[in-house]
């Protein structure tokens, strides 16, 4: 006689088990494997927890069980539950070969973008998780600069998520076997997108050289609006006038108009904390000169911002970073694989590998 928790409360079954002197033939409980009774729980309600437990804290999905579907499980079984779940999708994700043969067929053009965001271990305190994701998208329509904040971009037709706490050279390594998986052969058809960190362009040099780099344009901006506030003082509305001029003139002709902004500035009145505030903006717009096309990408219908990872880094953020989470440093990434999968296409894929 078995116990097994179900979506309709508790369920007592008896079977038989079945032995064999055959050394090839494992004894066992035959039909376990296929009605999902490898848990306490059915498969259906498995599939509950798992994707209550990438949302929230395992004590509301707890709290969700119950008010739901009257189903009373303790924290800890659902805390096991997912662990066991997120190691698996861990382990499965990188194999899994429905979504390279998806995303193949997607359309759109291949883009790739790459961030940090923070974990708190038990162990080691904070600790960077980076996060890759690679997405196809249909070209937006033409635009100019002017209706760069107003145009609409097609949502992904494809994508694929992942994330680890590793060093960035061994981090890198995926990417390359993500691309080759999903048919990425020639670097100079993928887009890359990122902020301006440098571990992310050395990577990305590396890795896919010769692809079209662009840096994010909200990054961009904001550090014209953070040197505009140092030469006129924040929220006044000299400090507004030169974002708005800066960003006209970044969108329209790159570093160029990077430079006629300075340039215009520097007539201006010589000070220590001006000149101090030019040359920040300068030094940060010459490491990215050749990633400022924006107008040739808007005249394309492409992206010229990074939201797709930086949303990923929020999704989880949301979940890892749970009102004073810590987790133990070998939980992190089966947590992460599972809120990657949860919120992708390969969540389904996922089920019915294990069907």
């Amino acid at each position: 006689m078995r116990s097994v928790m179900s979506c309709l409360g508790l369920v007592q079954m008896s079977r038989r088990w079945w032995g064999s002197r055959c050394a090839c033939v494992s004894p066992g409980y035959g039909a376990d494997a296929e009605l999902g009774l490898n848990s306490h729980h059915t498969r259906v309600l498995q599939r509950h927890i798992i994707r209550l437990g990438a949302d929230v804290a395992f004590s509301k999905v707890q709290e969700h069980l119950a008010a739901l579907l009257r189903v009373k499980v303790s924290k800890e079984s659902l805390r096991q539950e997912c662990h066991w779940h997120g190691k698996q999708m861990a382990k499965w994700q990188p194999k899994d070969t429905l979504t390279p043969k998806e995303f193949s067929r997607a359309p759109g053009a291949v883009e790739f973008t790459t961030d940090a965001g923070k974990v708190n271990t038990l162990e080691e305190g904070w600790k960077d998780l980076k996060i890759g994701v690679f997405q196809k998208r249909l070209r937006a329509d033409p635009a100019t600069p002017e209706e760069w904040d107003s145009r609409e971009i097609p949502a992904p037709t494809a994508q694929v998520a992942w994330a680890a706490i590793a060093p960035i050279k061994k981090f890198s390594k995926t990417w390359r076997g993500w691309g080759r998986r999903l048919g990425v052969k020639q670097t100079r058809d993928l887009h890359v997108l990122g902020d301006g960190a440098g571990w992310i362009w050395q990577s990305v040099e590396q890795v896919f050289a010769g692809c079209v780099q662009t840096l994010d344009v909200y990054h961009g901006c904001q550090h014209l609006a953070q040197a505009g506030d140092r030469l006129y003082g924040e929220c006044t509305k000299e400090s507004a006038t030169f974002l708005d001029r800066g960003r006209k003139l970044l969108l329209k002709s790159g570093w160029l108009g990077i430079c006629h902004l300075v340039g215009a500035e520097y007539e201006k009145e010589d000070t220590t904390v001006r000149r101090k505030a030019l040359e920040n903006l300068m030094g940060y717009f010459a490491k990215h000169t050749h990633r400022l096309n924006y107008r040739d990408q808007l005249e394309k219908g492409g992206a010229i911002g990074s939201g797709a990872v930086e949303g990923w880094a929020k999704t989880l953020g949301l979940r890892l970073k749970n009102r004073g989470a810590r987790w133990r440093r070998k939980n992190i990434s089966g947590m992460a694989a599972l809120v990657c999968v949860r919120n992708t296409k390969q969540w389904d894929s996922y089920w019915a590998k294990a069907a």
